[in-house]
């Protein structure tokens, strides 16, 4: 079993040994935090049991948008409350189940591509999360990296340049300009300056933060949201030339909300910022690609490590 707990949403799913994906499922994570997404959490593994009846569970997979310590607790700055929160031993307390296996959401995600998605058959990769918050999931010599205190592919922290606003958001600099809830914020911005009513109304139905309510405004025809959504492919495209010219990776996978959905649109901008300022020859080396597997990357990934830990 694997659950994806992400800034906004929870997505579970039983997979099999063979990567077969069933009772799969998406619900808005509880924004009170702490004890309540917790128990929330217990009550979406309790259905799953339900569901398998008599069939063999190998273990459960939980993967965090934050750091993972080895004694199991949890640092998830986008979750209300989750602050060095023993989750492996609450989930255990309250389920009897041993095999828990909690991973950060960076490593799910390139595992998850490297098994079943756009990283497949590579041995160096990089998946660039871009959702609530952002982050690369970083796979070097086959394997994927966690860094000395399980940190690698904070790159929410990066600074774009002299031109990056002093201010920051709690997360970093990077994702203060490129994450949905950011996304949101400046294209209203933008609207507001340039006055333009009809873009302000179709924002007016969306949540704040809700970029995909910015990209369904785009699709209906608010051109002027185009404007901001180019600009942040542009920014993408900066990242990705960074991640290339460091890393001399074979692919670069744009995965979480936003990236699946501004790669869709604007892959054209991605690219070509990136090739003006990557290095030459590890920018001829690598593929620059839409995650096809959406939310089921860190499912995936997720999956694979509960097999690999506790499979055999």
């Amino acid at each position: 079993m694997a659950i994806d707990v992400g800034g906004s949403k929870i997505a579970s799913a039983v997979v099999t040994r063979g990567g077969v994906v069933f009772n799969y499922r998406v619900q808005g994570i509880d924004k009170r935090g702490g004890l309540h997404s917790m128990s929330q959490l217990i009550n979406i593994i309790r259905l799953h049991i339900e569901e398998l009846g008599e069939r063999d569970l190998i273990g459960v997979g939980v993967s965090i948008p934050g750091i993972v310590k080895e004694d199991g607790s949890v640092w998830a700055p986008n979750i209300r409350g989750w602050r060095w929160v023993n989750l492996a031993s609450f989930i255990r307390g309250r389920l009897g189940i041993g095999n828990v296996t909690l991973v950060d959401d960076r490593v799910a995600n390139i595992v998850g591509e490297h098994w079943m998605g756009e990283a497949k058959g590579a041995r160096n990769a990089v998946s660039l999360i871009l959702g609530t918050g952002v982050a690369a999931g970083l796979l070097v010599d086959g394997k994927p990296v966690s860094g000395a205190s399980g940190v690698s592919g904070a790159v929410g922290w990066w600074l774009l340049g002299r031109n990056t606003p002093r201010r920051r958001s709690a997360r970093g600099f990077l994702e203060s300009e490129v994450s949905g809830p950011a996304l949101f914020k400046r294209a209203r911005r933008y609207c507001m300056r340039i006055r333009d009513e009809g873009c302000l109304r179709a924002l007016s139905q969306c949540s704040p933060g809700d970029a995909e309510c910015v990209f369904k405004a785009f699709d209906n025809g608010v051109s002027a949201i185009g404007v901001v959504l180019r600009r942040e492919a542009s920014i993408i495209g900066v990242v990705v030339a960074n991640i290339i010219s460091i890393l001399n990776p074979e692919v670069v996978v744009l995965g979480g909300g936003l990236g699946v959905e501004v790669g869709r649109r604007f892959m054209d901008v991605v690219i070509t910022t990136a090739s003006r300022v990557a290095q030459p020859y590890s920018l001829r080396e690598c593929r620059i690609t839409v995650s096809k597997l959406g939310y089921l990357s860190n499912i995936y990934g997720t999956a694979k490590l509960v097999i690999d830990t506790h499979g055999s």
